[in-house]
């Protein structure tokens, strides 16, 4: 059965109205158009609806018994219309991201405080989740989109790559442990430059430090193990503690002179690294999606700006 609002409309226009031709005028369809649709619905309900003569339509029992409930139907759905027009809206307004803990304090704050400007009727929400729950939430419909390093593809999630991050060598101020060569270009350092002393590092398992350390075996450097942390903030806290060097992307690279680190670029070779927005295959994204992905673009590309000019200053 194939029975649409519009049938049970034109059927009770025809109630009201009592004739065929001046429904067919308030439907704005041609007489025989509304016999046709008439005709289809009394073949799929099986009965006749309507008893006609040259002066008069009348209900047939059939065509009484289906007047309350087609009633019903038009008017729950005309109720309902607007309601979900509304959820529609706020839908369209809506966006619930997930992203990495450090990136939502690091980069986040300026993005939010943005759109708050440019789009003051979105409706953001930041959940700051570990990747694993990131990929899940995406996964599962809970989130619209994550943001990370998804260097595997998951089942049933969508990669789009935002930029690329490469990594800077970062240490305390107040306990530095790279040799100051005179003449040493101190806003970048090569990997076969950096300190045999022990790192502060992620965990082997995570993807980051999978990278870094095929990086530097690559370049014959032998690892020093030193404290393994599983936050990139940690290994922030710990390096502006004394408590070791550190590498971490420069998308996590404190900026700023409150900050009692120093930072340096990683070159020879420049490691890169994807940073991805992830959706769920086949969801309909909100309309401010796109709005809120030129924001972030603006946004990590000032932050690089800044990192370029101020890495290694306190080196000169």
């Amino acid at each position: 059965m194939n029975l649409s609002i519009r049938h049970f409309k034109a059927f009770l226009c025809i109630v009201q109205t009592r004739s065929f031709t001046r429904a067919a005028e308030q439907l704005h369809i041609s007489q025989p158009g509304l016999s046709l649709m008439m005709q289809d619905v009394e073949g799929q309900l099986s009965c006749r609806l309507f008893e006609r003569t040259t002066r008069s339509v009348r209900l047939t029992a059939a065509g009484q018994r289906l007047l309350p409930v087609a009633q019903q139907v038009v008017d729950e759905v005309e109720t309902i219309a607007p309601v979900l027009s509304q959820l529609s809206e706020t839908r369209r307004r809506t966006l619930r991201v997930g992203v990495p803990p450090i990136f939502s304090a690091s980069v986040m704050p300026h993005v939010y405080m943005r759109l708050r400007k440019t789009q003051p009727t979105l409706d953001l929400h930041i959940l700051d989740l570990p990747k694993p729950e990131v990929e899940r939430q995406v996964q599962n419909g809970e989130l619209d989109c994550g943001l990370g390093v998804f260097p595997k593809r998951v089942l049933e999630v969508s990669r789009r790559p935002l930029f690329e991050f490469d990594f800077v060598y970062l240490e305390s101020r107040a306990a530095p442990f790279r040799s100051r060569a005179k003449g040493r270009n101190a806003k970048r350092i090569r990997w076969d430059e950096l300190p045999a002393v022990p790192f502060v590092e992620l965990h082997p398992a995570q993807d980051l430090q999978q990278q870094i350390n095929k990086c530097r075996a690559a370049r014959g450097m032998a690892r020093t193990d030193g404290i393994r942390m599983n936050r990139l903030e940690s290994l922030i806290g710990m390096a502006a503690a004394g408590v070791g060097p550190t590498i971490i992307p420069t998308f996590a690279a404190p900026i700023g002179t409150e900050f009692q680190v120093s930072t340096a670029l990683l070159t020879d070779p420049v490691l890169t690294l994807d940073f991805h927005l992830i959706i769920k295959r086949g969801r309909e994204q909100p309309a401010v999606l796109e709005a809120f992905t030129r924001t972030l673009l603006e946004v990590i590309e000032e932050r690089r700006d800044r990192i370029y000019r101020t890495a290694g200053k306190d080196w000169s």
